[in-house]
């Protein structure tokens, strides 16, 4: 069985682009106050304090050895420069606004910001690299494998996050003694998991589209290569219905326990962009066995 691998290069941008992601507005808010508690407390302080802005600020200037150069490599003097901002607005949050606590806010901008910068340089540089790739179906496989990772990773974080504020949500808005919570909770959870599912599908539809445009690459109409379009086919089908019927199941679920629920959050919605993936992958997989007949026949006559 063939093992499935990311190349280091797309392993070092999906790190790059993700790990930014994981830090909270808060923790950057801490990093603030604690440069402001050094710089304030004695000349040493405040030069750690300079030392660490500086260390971060550099940061960025670790891309310069990703080889080769290229022309999209100024973004990262950009990158430089909104940390050191972004740092130093944090350690002084008066200089943003008196009037309130600006410290939060401050931190989601320049994470926010320093996230699209940091993606728009990697994407860039991939994209340039991608012009003078020798194999077009291996490129486009590491594309979209890349792509299912990052949009998994971003689904699952973000509806977690979501899942947990409203679990926190419930339990202050809930204080009265003898309230049970777990329903709400565990729905809560379920509706976050059916949410979910049908971008984990989406994911799974570019890694099947992936392999099947490397074998297209190989062979169009080879035997296994025609095989795995036609199950490809029948699962895109599975896909579209599995995606709706989630979403029907889990407000179903939800009225079903109406009674016991604190907290509800009912939403008809449809999973256009997961549908969108099946309907244009089956598609393509009907045409590649119309083609192959089309083939086989013009063969027969010659």
């Amino acid at each position: 069985m063939k093992k499935m691998h990311l190349p280091a290069g797309t392993a070092g941008m999906i790190l790059l682009v993700c790990l930014p992601a994981l830090l909270p507005a808060s923790a950057l808010t801490w990093l603030g106050e604690q440069l402001r508690s050094w710089s304030l407390s004695s000349p040493g302080g405040n030069a750690a304090a300079w030392a660490v802005v500086l260390a971060l600020t550099a940061l960025p200037s670790l891309g310069l050895l990703w080889r080769p150069r290229c022309k999209w490599d100024w973004l990262l003097p950009l990158m430089a420069a909104e940390i050191f901002a972004g740092l130093y607005l944090l350690v002084n949050p008066t200089l943003v606004s008196a009037e309130y606590p600006a410290g939060q806010m401050i931190a989601l901008a320049v994470g926010g910001s320093l996230c699209a910068t940091l993606l728009a340089w990697a994407i860039l540089r991939w994209m340039m690299r991608m012009e003078n790739s020798p194999s077009l179906g291996q490129t486009l496989e590491r594309l979209l494998k890349c792509s299912a990772v990052i949009l998994g990773w971003l689904a699952a974080w973000s509806q977690g996050a979501a899942a947990l504020e409203k679990i926190h949500a419930a339990a202050a808005g809930n204080t009265a003694p003898g309230v049970v919570l777990w329903p709400t909770n565990a729905a809560v959870i379920f509706l976050a998991i059916a949410d979910l599912i049908p971008t984990l599908l989406g994911c799974a539809m570019l890694l099947w589209g992936g392999k099947l445009a490397r074998m297209l690459e190989a062979d169009p109409f080879a035997e296994d290569t025609v095989a795995l379009a036609e199950q490809l086919s029948r699962r895109c089908g599975q896909v579209a219905a599995a995606s709706l019927l989630v979403c029907v199941a889990g407000n179903l679920a939800q009225m079903a326990l109406l009674p016991v629920l604190r907290t509800m959050n009912f939403s008809v919605s449809f999973p256009l962009v997961t549908v969108l993936l099946a309907v244009s992958l089956d598609l393509l997989c009907r045409y590649l066995r119309r083609a192959k007949a089309v083939s086989d026949e013009n063969e027969s006559i010659i």
